[in-house]
């Protein structure tokens, strides 16, 4: 498995790097490059530069499904760039088949718009084309979004806060060199409250807090990151209805998958977007090997694994 650098990314991602055109010393090794855009984001230059950096691009080929944004316009001060107008098609696979079916090089790579590569990520899969016909390399998330922290608790978590000084002539005497260690706003705004002081929180403002990955003295690594998205009912029934069919439609059945779609099924009938007497004649027709693991009612332990996920994700956070 790669091994993430001692320093974060996110110096690189806001540096405002020099364009550097590897094609210009590489073309022998040149490959058109495939995007399927609808709309990108802030850093979609910087993905660029390091798209040009990495790879002798050959061309840099956009399936435009109605761009939203100034997607094109950004990629239209690089070289190279070639716009397909895709915005007759419905979804992101058809896009993906008309950009391969354009691609003039004997190797191509697809990438998502919100990538940036790392130094040497060219050799390093360069080196495997022996091996395989198409492979991928492991993610590394880099979570850039904001969102308000709504406390479940009376306390802002810490990170500004604002005192009169005075205010804390009977409280400083009580703080010894002890424990107070990302606990200090609960137990501060407890000991300025006992002391007959007036605390609270205003909400007409707010501050950044930023979580990222930093050197400490105690050994401590992010392994995952949990957000949650609030969508319409309209976007998640547009988003597990494709997911589920496009899987039993070009998919055969395995543990992995079946949870999936069992899962799919359960929030289309939360929103009661699951119509049974259309979807099984179309999976009857499409993919029969499925037909075994739908349930009109899911099972017992279906049910109870649901409610024990809604009831782990509502205590546990």
């Amino acid at each position: 498995m790669a091994k993430l650098p001692d320093t974060t990314i996110f110096r690189e991602l806001f540096n405002d790097a020099p364009f550097v055109d590897r094609y210009e010393r590489e073309p022998e090794n040149a490959v058109d490059i495939i995007i399927p855009v609808i709309h990108s984001n802030e850093l979609f230059r910087s993905n660029l530069l390091s798209f040009y950096r990495e790879i002798p691009v050959n061309r840099l080929l956009l399936g435009d499904g109605g761009v939203i944004d100034d997607t094109l316009k950004v990629a239209s001060e690089f070289p190279r760039v070639e716009v397909l107008d895709h915005t007759r098609y419905h979804s992101q696979g058809y896009s993906i088949r008309k950009l391969i079916e354009a691609v003039e090089t004997e190797w191509f790579i697809y990438l998502h718009a919100d990538v940036y590569l790392p130094p040497g990520w060219f050799e390093t899969m360069n080196r495997h084309r022996s091996e395989y016909d198409w492979f991928e390399c492991p993610q590394c998330i880099t979570p850039l979004f904001e969102y308000m922290l709504e406390p479940k608790l009376d306390r802002s978590y810490s990170g500004s806060q604002m005192g009169r000084t005075s205010a804390f002539a009977d409280v400083l005497p009580r703080i010894d060199d002890d424990y107070l260690f990302r606990n200090e706003d609960i137990i501060i705004a407890s000991l300025v409250k006992g002391a007959g002081k007036r605390w609270g929180r205003v909400d007409d403002t707010f501050h950044y807090h930023q979580v990222m990955n930093r050197r400490s003295k105690r050994k401590r690594q992010f392994t995952n990151v949990r957000f949650d998205i609030q969508k319409t009912p309209e976007e998640d029934i547009w988003e597990y209805t494709n997911q589920i069919r496009g899987i039993i439609k070009y998919l055969k059945p395995d543990d992995y998958l079946i949870y999936g779609v069992q899962i799919g099924m359960d929030r289309l009938r939360e929103l009661d977007a699951l119509d049974w007497e259309e979807f099984i004649p179309w999976v009857k027709q499409t993919n029969p090997a499925w037909l075994p693991y739908l349930h009109k009612t899911p099972p017992f332990k279906q049910r109870l694994r649901t409610l024990l996920k809604k009831w782990a994700l509502r205590v546990l956070g």
